[in-house]
């Protein structure tokens, strides 16, 4: 330690930063900063580094002759944009003005452009034509032998001219526009005078050093990006694997308080702008104050360097005085002033050359003044520069704040040579050991090799050293603080998240070098485990009931869609992490099955499979039952009106009429393999009755097939169809020649398909089985012969469902719901062989109990519409063909409200738990719309049947695009 005699006490705490580093010509920089001031006891004792370059960056060929690998694969990171940024349009606001016009010859890079999507085609083509020049540059660079001839010389002068005419053709009106200067003038020459490049005299070239001329690469493509509009994509976010999305969907680190312990900030305004309080012993500053909070709280805002918090407050405290230096006194007044503001985190990139943490620390956490104010903060430390491995153990108090120490990584995740190391060292407690309290077990990694920075100047650096790790972890806990602000009362469980969500470098488990390993921000701000997840329904009696997680977690994405398209609705899973929890919000939809579900094998399959059976079923219900082998194959009639005479001992009018079974898809047929309707008819009145045929029977219009009913698919009353699959009996009297009256009810249970739905059979599932019954009243009117009106009202009760919805958690639409539905029908036959068919449906859905439940539909209920329109003609070529043309629109759902209930946090500051209650808004989406196309012809004498189909349908809320199917079917009956 050096003393300093105008201020007693003074130590050489050093910031832990290599400056020399940056993309200054870092060898002579390094040593030209350390003669003209005493910068060495900022930076350390950096001429051994620089003496054995080597070590440190290895072979530097494979960083910069191969770009790729070094930045990351450019091209994904551009090209597939979306995953890089994620939802960006709230995150940066009126997004067009800040991506501006990118492309080379259409203005200047960066300018607005109106309500224009962000275009980064350019970018990318630019980089990826760039990437073979680039690559045969450097390694022909590389392997240019020591003395060179002169022609050799000459073609890297070519290569370097051609990669200087590719950028000034991508990036020259760019600069332009921007200093109103030339390409040449405004960027090449200077950078080329930077590193002692003249073109003109190939022998310059030669002076390179392997490391000036990866530095010279490395310049060269940061200032390039500087004039892309665009902030600069940096090696560090795929190592740590974070993207700005997550820090959107955290919250940008908004409601957390961040200490920084460092030189003094200056020159860079989205810093500055976040800094609320600033004090210490000077103003001195040398660019790392700005170097280390930039990559804390920079701001994403189309130029330089993205930070990890960038709505974090900064309290600000500089321990150093002119010369650079600090003492533990001025230390310990940082620390207690910065968590006297409340600062849940605090980053310290210094410390003592030698040491990965100097004992001397435990003096500073057992002040009284920083003991009372600092308990729950986390304390987030660099290791320093020196790569030594710490031997000596650290006396420490029981009652000292945590602290998290990070090392330092290259690009390939192996340690920095310079990074100081845990070693087996240890935190003793009266002179023991405890387990967990080695340094290793609080000591993690992250990037700090040529990190790009803000400098102090308004401008970037690329700059390498512990001091440049540190701020990634302070960011992940920043965000930790802000979705979660109740853990910075947590220090303890908010460290065990960081270090345990790490990824595992080195031996396997803790070690010695890496400590817990690598920084994974995403993994932080995940679940540490998804199996120790608990989820807690309230019951009717308000008792909690745990639910089996994979319950919760074997959900289907699209089903829900219609009711949720925007997935407002959440539910939240608990993790306990010691004497707290987190809680992580999922989407309703990940829970609920509908009528319309998403397999496994995704929507193709179901796509065919609906198509095969559409037109199966339709034929197959409009031929005629004979108990003979022969026949007509189709009829203009229904299936309800195709009944054959049934020979009995009553003298009774009798029929019946038997059909394939329309199965619903989705759902295990576990009974009967056909549908059947046994009719009898009297004087006045008739009674109906049968299975899996309920909708047809009790509606009883003429132009309509079994999945005209479905609620996905068909116009035709969908209440009705909701309830069909099982028994149903239908009574009709006659009260005059012109009008009648029906009563009937039907009913629904089957089991879904466990192979198409993966967690409807598990113990507890709420969806095992689709329960409904409905009762149905018709009035019919006979208006002219031919032309018949029908009114009629449906009552629909689903037993834990929701217009065909269920929910695998059994909390979840418990008690079901009733639909009141009204309808108003049409069939008019034109001709004998002409038959027009109109419906039209209106429902109003209720919950069916006034007990409490999770998922209920809110006051004044969910209206839903349907209709369809069919059009039906016999002989239309051929005595014996049948053509069908129907226009719908399947269930609508016009407005409503969805009320859901959960325990969950309802105090974000303290994380008290409690009941609250989620709305979404129902209606305001597309109209389904269905237009379909049968045609059917019987050949071998009748003994076959050829039937064509076609259908269209349009974008709605579960299905984003419009579709259209055909298809074709041939059947010989035996």
């Amino acid at each position: 330690m050096s003393a300093k005699t105008s201020r007693p006490n003074r130590i050489d705490l050093r910031a832990l930063a290599l400056t020399s580093v940056s993309l200054a010509a870092f060898a002579g920089a390094a040593e030209a900063q350390t003669a003209s001031r005493p910068l060495v006891a900022r930076y350390g004792n950096i001429a051994p580094f620089y003496g054995n370059i080597a070590p440190f960056y290895g072979n530097i060929s494979p960083f910069y002759g191969n770009i790729a690998p070094f930045y990351g694969n450019i091209s994904p990171f551009y090209g597939n944009i979306s995953a890089f940024w994620g939802d960006i349009s709230p995150f940066y606001g009126n997004i067009a003005p800040f991506w501006g016009d990118i492309k080379p010859f259409d203005g200047p890079i960066g300018a607005a452009s109106g309500d224009k999507a962000p275009d980064f085609s350019s970018t990318v083509e630019f980089w990826v034509e760039m990437k073979p020049v680039w690559d045969d540059t450097t390694k022909y660079w590389r392997e240019l032998p020591a003395s060179p001839t002169s022609s050799k010389l000459n073609k890297l002068v070519e290569k370097l001219e051609d990669v200087i005419e590719r950028s000034e053709e991508q990036f020259g009106k760019a600069v332009k526009a921007k200093t109103g200067k030339s390409f040449s003038t405004a960027f090449a020459e200077p950078l080329l005078k930077k590193y002692g490049i003249k073109l003109s005299d190939p022998a310059s070239l030669t002076k390179l050093s392997e490391a000036d001329r990866a530095m010279f690469f490395l310049d060269w493509y940061d200032n390039l990006m500087t004039y892309s509009g665009v902030d600069h994509v940096d090696h560090w976010m795929k190592t740590v694997n974070w993207t700005p999305a997550i820090t959107q969907q955290q919250g940008y680190g908004g409601s957390t308080t961040i200490g920084l312990l460092d030189f003094t900030v200056v020159g860079d305004k989205d810093i500055l702008n976040n800094i609320v309080k600033y004090d210490g012993i000077s103003t001195f500053s040398n660019g790392h104050g700005a170097a280390v909070a930039s990559l804390i709280v920079d701001e994403v805002d189309g130029s330089g360097v993205m930070g990890i918090a960038p709505r974090a407050k900064v309290i600000a405290y500089n321990p150093f005085d002119k010369t650079g230096t600090a003492g533990w006194a001025d230390v310990t007044t940082g620390v207690r002033m910065l968590a006297e503001n409340k600062s849940s985190i605090i980053n310290m990139s210094l410390g003592v050359p030698g040491f990965t943490l100097h004992p001397d620390w435990n003096t500073v956490f057992t002040n009284a003044g920083v003991a009372k104010v600092a308990k729950n903060t986390v304390f987030v430390m660099a290791a320093g520069n020196e790569g030594v491995t710490q031997k000596q153990n650290v006396a420490w108090d029981a009652n000292n704040p945590y602290l998290i120490l990070v090392g330092s990584v290259g690009l390939d995740q192996t340690i920095s040579n310079f990074s100081n190391r845990p070693g087996d060292s240890c935190l003793t407690i009266n002179g023991a050991c405890n387990p967990g309290a080695k340094l290793q077990d609080r000591f993690i990694v992250a990037p700090g090799e040529l990190i790009l920075v803000s400098d102090d100047k308004g401008g970037v650096v690329r700059q390498s050293g512990t001091s440049l790790a540190a701020p990634f972890v302070s960011g992940a806990v920043a965000l930790l603080h802000d979705r979660w602000p109740w853990l910075a009362n947590f220090p303890k469980e908010t460290t065990d998240i960081i270090l345990q969500s790490a990824k595992d470098l080195g031996a396997a488990g803790v070690d010695p070098v890496y400590g817990r390993g690598l920084l994974d921000v995403t993994a932080s701000q995940s679940p540490l485990n998804f199996n120790n997840l608990t989820w807690s329904q309230s019951t009717s009696g308000g008792e909690l009931k745990p639910v089996d997680a994979q319950t919760i977690l074997s959900g289907f994405k699209k089903a829900l869609k219609k009711f949720d398209e925007k997935g407002e609705l959440y539910y939240y899973a608990f993790e306990k992490i010691g004497a707290t929890q987190r809680d992580f919000a999922i989407p309703l939809s990940e829970s609920l099955i509908g009528q319309s579900v998403t397999t496994l094998n995704g929507g193709k399959e179901k796509f065919q499979e609906y198509l095969l059976q559409r037109m199966t079923v339709w034929a197959d219900a409009s031929k005629k039952f004979s108990f003979a082998a022969s026949g007509q194959m189709f009829s203009p009639k229904s299936f309800s009106q195709s009944g054959q005479p049934i020979a009995n001992g009553w003298g009774a009018d009798m029929t019946l009429a038997i059909a394939p079974r329309v199965q619903n898809y989705g759902f295990v047929q576990d009974s009967l393999d056909y549908r059947s309707m046994v009719k009898v008819n009297g004087e006045r009145s008739s009674f109906s009755f049968g299975f899996g045929a309920g909708a047809e029977a009790l509606d009883g219009k003429t132009g309509f097939v079994a999945n005209d009913y479905d609620s996905d698919r068909g116009g035709a009353n969908p209440l009705l169809g909701l309830a069909t699959g099982g028994g149903f009996a239908n009574w009709n009297v006659r009260l005059s020649e012109r009008m009648s009256l029906a009563i009937g009810a039907t009913q629904r249970d089957e089991a879904r398909d466990p192979t198409l739905l993966i967690g409807v059979d598990r113990p507890g599932s709420g969806a095992k089985r689709y329960q409904a019954a409905a009762q149905h009243l018709a009035a019919t009117f006979v208006v002219a012969d031919g032309f018949t009106l029908t009114s009629s009202y449906t009552l629909l009760h689903e037993k834990n469902a929701l217009l065909g919805t269920q929910a695998l958690n059994p909390g979840f639409l418990a008690e079901g719901s009733t639909t009141a539905g009204y309808n108003v029908g049409v069939d008019l036959q034109l001709s004998e062989t002409l038959n027009l068919s109109g419906s039209a449906t209106r429902g109003v859905t209720r919950e069916s109990s006034d007990q409490d439940q999770n998922l209920t539909v809110g006051k004044g209920g969910v209206t839903t519409s349907s209709y369809q329109v069919s059009l039906t003609k016999s002989g239309l070529f051929r005595s014996g063909d049948q053509v069908r043309i129907s226009l719908s629109q399947p269930m609508h759902l016009e407005r409503g409200k969805l009320d859901f209930t959960t325990l969950q946090i309802i105090d974000r500051q303290t994380g008290e738990l409690g009941y609250g209650t989620q709305s979404v808004k129902l209606g305001g989406t597309a109209r389904p719309y269905a237009a379909e196309i049968l045609y059917g012809v019987p050949v071998l004498k009748g003994e076959g049947q050829v039937v064509l189909f076609g259908r269209a349908e349009s974008a709605d809320a579960t299905e984003p695009t419009n579709r259209l199917m055909l298809g074709s079917q041939f059947k010989i009956r035996f």
